[in-house]
């Protein structure tokens, strides 16, 4: 009969052994990394591959910890509380765009925050025991809370919405106003926003059929021009080529997005 315990332990062993090699092969490949970007002086390609790379990890992670509320404990542990209204979290949860874009923005913040004081200011190192991934969560935590109570800030000044997306337009500059018919025809216009479930997403659509640019969309509606933009171009990606009605407004540049998505 073998012995149990023996097996038992040559199995600890081994798992031993191969977290030290994953460790070191890790702390190896985090080094090289890391040389790669001082040489670049924390720029250039080497730090857009780098943030791609980063910012590919995190989403995911981030998206669940946001979905399952995790990420409000985790916070919390850091110092950065969340100040979560349960009508406000109610309505982000019934929402993925919302949803994306917080996780979008925070680690977009992230980003900067980890490059100025992870990297230039050499507060993290491969030999610290954190590796880049994983001290890089601790920044999107970090910044999360910010985010996401401007947000919350934000929302509550939104002007309402009826349910057809034409909100009340009289209240906006006259020199911006057009009749609907001068745009598309009236029926056009009502068969394509009733396909969009979400409401400020139609008022974005209308005030861009009009004519307003991105940065005039985020002031009415109290959002940022890059959100806006991102709630228009994932439109016009989940939109069917089949449906009917006028396409979203097309994806011209738009310097204040620009400007704003640069950060």
């Amino acid at each position: 009969m073998p012995d149990t315990a023996l097996a038992d332990t040559d199995e600890i062993q081994r798992s031993v052994s191969e977290a030290a090699t994953q460790d070191a092969q890790r702390i190896t490949e985090d080094a090289a990394a890391y040389d790669m970007l001082a040489a670049a002086n924390f720029s250039g390609v080497a730090w857009e591959l780098m943030a791609d790379t980063l910012a590919t990890y995190a989403y995911p992670v981030t998206m669940n910890w946001l979905y399952t509320g995790e990420i409000v404990a985790l916070c919390a542990a850091r110092q950065r509380p969340v100040t979560r209204a349960p009508h406000d979290w109610d309505a982000l949860m019934a929402d993925r765009d919302e949803r994306e874009e917080l996780v979008c923005e925070t680690i977009a913040r992230a980003l900067r925050t980890f490059r100025e004081h992870a990297l230039i200011e050499g507060r993290w190192s491969p030999e610290g025991g954190a590796s880049l991934k994983t001290y890089f969560i601790g920044a999107v935590l970090g910044e999360f809370s910010a985010v996401y109570n401007r947000w919350a800030s934000e929302r509550s000044r939104r002007p309402p919405c009826i349910p057809d997306g034409m909100e009340s337009l009289q209240a906006l500059p006259a020199s911006h106003r057009t009749t609907e018919d001068e745009i598309i025809g009236r029926t056009a216009v009502r068969t394509f926003l009733v396909g969009i479930t979400d409401e400020t997403t139609r008022t974005a659509v209308v005030l861009s059929m009009m004519g307003y640019s991105r940065q005039e969309v985020g002031e009415h509606l109290n959002m940022s021009a890059a959100a806006v933009t991102m709630r228009l171009s994932r439109l016009r990606r989940k939109r069917p080529p089949h449906q009917s009605g006028p396409p979203p407004p097309p994806e011209s540049p738009d310097p204040s997005a620009d400007k704003e998505a640069r950060g």
